[in-house]
């Protein structure tokens, strides 16, 4: 598998590809009112290559919290430029707001798009998938959402042609890096006028052509796919004939004529609709308010929990946490009865509470090594060296035995009977037990 990375003036022809693909698909929502037609997703289909060279060349923008914020006021300018508030007041602005949502979005992901493009490291192999996936979704677009995509021949043939050159100058380009070649200067060059070449020959010898040889040889390609269709055709109606035939019903009854209804008085309405008039505009001003609120709420957490809110200087390193595995069942419900006897015992006998309430650890038997080492992490705690939480055996070891050596051995026995028992499920003999008990109380006579 070649695990070469793509140089980065390839990624460019992969921002090409999915800018042809996003440009038909935005082209009905990011239209404006103001400014009609193509004007709209041209402005925001620049924000997908504008990302990209933002984020490569401000290092501030790498933050996601910028980044973000950065999107959302270059998505309003582009609605700014193309759309116009419909009226003067909060009204007119909460509908200019409510009607550019979709396209601020569309722009937001598209300069999100752009900025992980830049940090992107991509293969070869990656490269060709992208422009196969993108080639069979521009053919399904313009194939079957044909009718949701605006018909404008300009923008289908532009990307068209854009998807066209971008994706035989990545294929060429991606070979190129995939052999890991070491070519001259002007290497690069000649390899995409070699992928653009046979394009623009088609291009230039179809334009030549006469108009009378143009359509004959469109005509002898739609019989040709006629012909290849016939056959299924065919089968299709012979097998619609041996569907049963209903009898023809009666007519369909004609529907009733409405009864006309008369119009309101229009001085009445009129004033029916300025007694409602402080309504509207209250229930206006509730919904800005609350999308106000709950916009602030949202970028408040995105800023400070999930994004991070930005910073100067190099981020702080993370400890990392270990975390232990937990026992078997059959251990932890040893574990639970055993100490639920200490705890009995604790309670009803007098000597064991008053050890308790001094601060000792009582001397009753050890059933486990966990319990054992239970006990070693309260005498480590009532010292002062509690079990940190990113902190694994051996390092808590390590650190008891350099605070006090003469415990040493103490500790060294504790913590590999407790290893044995826990990770390697080899429970320690009784007499190992007693060892265990010996040395918790010479801890805790020290």
């Amino acid at each position: 598998m070649n695990t070469r990375l793509v140089d980065p003036r390839t990624l460019w022809t992969v921002l090409a590809m999915e800018a042809a693909l996003a440009l038909p698909l935005m082209s009905l929502p990011a239209q404006g009112d103001r400014l009609p037609g193509l004007l709209g997703p041209l402005l925001l289909v620049a924000l997908l290559p504008l990302g990209f060279l933002s984020v490569h060349h401000l290092p501030k923008l790498r933050d996601p919290s910028w980044r973000l914020l950065t999107g959302l006021g270059l998505a309003l300018l582009t609605r700014a430029i193309v759309s116009v508030v419909p009226s003067v007041g909060l009204p007119g602005l909460a509908t200019w707001l409510a009607r550019s949502i979709v396209p601020v979005a569309i722009g937001v992901g598209l300069w999100w798009r752009g900025g992980a493009l830049s940090v992107a490291e991509l293969t070869p192999a990656e490269v060709r998938t992208e422009f196969s996936v993108l080639a069979v979704c521009l053919l399904l677009v313009l194939a079957l959402v044909r009718p949701f995509v605006l018909g404008d021949p300009t923008l289908l043939g532009a990307s068209v042609a854009v998807f066209a050159v971008g994706g035989l100058i990545g294929m060429a380009l991606s070979r190129q890096d995939a052999a890991d070649l070491v070519s001259l200067s002007y290497g690069r060059s000649l390899a995409a006028v070699t992928a653009v070449l046979p394009a623009i020959s088609a291009v230039v010898l179809v334009s030549v052509l006469r108009p009378e040889l143009l359509g004959a040889m469109w005509l002898t390609l739609a019989r040709i796919i006629q012909l290849a269709l016939l056959p299924i055709g065919l089968l299709l109606a012979w097998l619609a004939s041996l569907l049963p035939r209903g009898s023809p019903g009666p007519p369909p009854t004609p529907p009733p004529r409405p009864t006309p209804e008369l119009l309101p008085d229009p001085a009445a309405l009129a004033a029916a609709q300025e007694r409602m008039a402080w309504l509207g505009t209250l229930i206006v001003l509730t919904l800005l308010l609350a999308a106000a609120g709950v916009a602030l709420l949202v970028a408040r957490l995105l800023l400070q929990n999930w994004i991070g809110s930005p910073t100067r200087g190099s981020p702080r390193q993370v400890e990392a946490v270990v975390v232990e595995r937990t026992g078997t069942p059959r251990a932890d419900a040893q574990n639970f009865f055993g100490w639920l006897l200490r705890w009995l015992r604790r309670r009803f006998r007098a000597r064991a509470g008053a050890l308790h309430a001094n601060g000792h650890v009582p001397d009753d038997g050890i059933a486990d090594s966990w319990a054992a080492y239970q006990r070693l992490l309260t005498w480590a705690e009532r010292q002062g060296l509690g079990r940190r939480p990113a902190e694994t055996t051996g390092q808590l070891q390590a650190r008891l035995r350099e605070h006090a050596p003469e415990t040493a051995n103490a500790v060294d026995l504790l913590t590999r009977t407790y290893e044995w028992e826990r990770y390697g499920a080899v429970h320690p003999p009784a007499d190992r037990l007693r060892r265990l008990q010996a040395a918790l109380k010479a801890l805790i006579d020290r």
